[in-house]
């Protein structure tokens, strides 16, 4: 049976017009020793007829009829991940696929590695609402879970197998804000995080809206609740 080295997790909702840049791209990188887990998040546009069409070396689908959120698809592809290497990237081509090379190169070093789009080594662009909304985000989440990070919401993450397994084994959230208990989860369990510094280029179409960071900054406290309670 082939070895596979990294599973790459990609979780797509409604990604049906951004998504084809992005698996084109990463359909060109992908390595024999990889495997693609696509997680259709309950989308209600095409996005499974999209993803069905790329012929990946090692492909998984993962796909249920209601959106869960993030968290939630993201955590389906860790159960089905079998590489020593676990990771996921945002569809909407926000963070070229060519930077998961980076990425494994440094898990090989770390337990946990982290994009930071905020890192001095970073190339960021950007809208002044999202750079604002992140700012209030990563302060907020700071002073409710006591975490040194200053970009908890970049979509590329990746960790040892191991250490994969039992963060989302675990998991609370289900949605955006499972980025924060990871973090919170890492630094509880002690395990090592490396900041990698990216390229990052803002997409349209963003599903934050001012409602939307509303619910999430509720989302925070809620969590922070459960979190207490379990202690």
């Amino acid at each position: 049976m082939k070895q596979i080295e990294t599973s790459v997790i990609v979780p797509l909702f409604n990604e049906e017009t951004r998504s084809p840049p992005f698996l084109n791209d990463l359909l060109k990188i992908a390595k024999k020793e990889w495997e693609i887990i696509l997680v259709d998040d309950g989308s209600k546009d095409k996005t499974l007829d999209v993803i069905k069409k790329y012929n990946f070396p090692n492909k998984k689908i993962i796909t249920y009829s209601i959106n869960k959120g993030k968290g939630y698809a993201v955590k389906k592809g860790v159960e089905a991940a079998t590489g020593n290497y676990i990771l996921f990237i945002d569809a909407d081509g926000s963070i070229h696929p060519s930077q998961i090379e980076n990425m494994i190169l440094q898990l090989k070093k770390h337990d946990t590695v982290v994009g930071n789009r905020n890192h001095d080594e970073s190339h960021k662009e950007t809208t002044f609402f999202r750079s604002s909304i992140g700012k209030i985000f990563n302060l907020y989440a700071r002073v409710l879970f006591n975490i040194p990070v200053n970009d908890n919401l970049c979509g590329f993450k990746g960790f040892k197998k191991e250490i994969a397994k039992s963060l989302f084994n675990n998991m609370l959230s289900e949605r955006w804000v499972f980025d924060v208990e990871l973090f919170y989860q890492i630094k509880k369990n002690k395990y090592s995080l490396y900041f990698l510094p990216i390229e990052w280029e803002h997409r349209d179409e963003s599903k934050i809206n001012s409602f939307e960071i509303l619910k999430i900054l509720y989302e925070l406290l809620e969590l922070r609740m459960k979190i207490n309670k379990e202690r």
